[in-house]
């Protein structure tokens, strides 16, 4: 088994994720059949090649038949006004069960659940609401579902022993979200990297580059452990994220091995 780098330093989410270990090699077939497995519907899956800022990367997208407009650049930075109705939801004992009857490894199932309770634990914290009482926007949670299980079923499907991450930094300003404008880092970022004590730096770019699904995923694959070896790298793989700003919208990763 090798292990993994995460490189954040132009931002992590969870679809940015997908694609990078995509780009590494993990196997869209597999992941394709996790995913139908998951009996969900009015969703299609787009896997596909990108250049961001002259970097060739995967994009993984999630495209919803049902308008998800936490997912509307246009809305999100208050460019746009939506009336959004708040439709059908769902709590995390409800997507844990999804997730136990997917079509996926008990490995990739238990990575994914802990990935949904970190984000539960965070932004039940964050809207003083119990875990078990969460609840997610339907297009919203069929996003953050297929999204997680996708890390999931990837990192598991490329064997990973152990996962860092470095670089780690976040934008300023604010974001808009379906309970109104929040501050960058939104607080169930800043929630999560408070849960496992951890601080980033801050960078100019008036841009959230870090997402409660991304920074949720690096404390469950990595535990923001650093890097404390020589590394010999294998592969390296590219995620593309949906934003363009100054700077690359890309997660890079690296499959390693222990270096002379």
């Amino acid at each position: 088994m090798t292990d993994l780098l995460f490189d954040c330093i132009y931002g992590v989410s969870g679809d940015m994720i997908v694609g990078a270990l995509l780009d590494a090699g993990a196997n869209s077939k597999v992941l394709k059949k996790a995913i139908n497995s998951l009996c969900l519907t009015d969703f299609d899956i787009k896997i596909s090649e990108t250049v961001k800022h002259n970097i060739p990367a995967t994009d993984f997208d999630v495209v919803l038949k049902e308008k998800n407009y936490d997912a509307d650049l246009e809305y999100l930075y208050g460019n746009k006004k939506i009336d959004v109705s708040m439709q059908s939801e769902r709590t995390l004992p409800e997507i844990v069960k999804i997730i136990k009857n997917a079509d996926m490894t008990d490995r990739a199932k238990s990575i994914a659940e802990e990935i949904f309770n970190v984000v539960a634990q965070a932004e039940g914290k964050a809207h003083n609401v119990p875990t078990d009482k969460v609840t997610f926007h339907e297009s919203g949670a069929m996003d953050s579902i297929i999204d997680i299980v996708s890390i999931a079923v990837c990192f598991d499907n490329l064997n990973i022993s152990d996962a860092y991450a470095e670089n780690l930094r976040e934008g300023k300003g604010q974001i808009r979200t379906r309970v109104g404008l929040l501050p960058i880092p939104t607080p169930a970022v800043k929630n999560v990297l408070s849960m496992f004590e951890v601080s980033i730096d801050t960078c100019d770019l008036n841009v959230e580059l870090i997402t409660p699904t991304g920074i949720s995923a690096l404390a469950v694959l990595t535990k923001f452990k650093k890097l404390n070896y020589a590394k010999k790298v294998l592969k390296t793989g590219y995620g593309a994220g949906k934003r363009n700003y100054d700077l690359p919208c890309v997660l890079k990763i690296e499959i390693i091995e222990k270096g002379e």
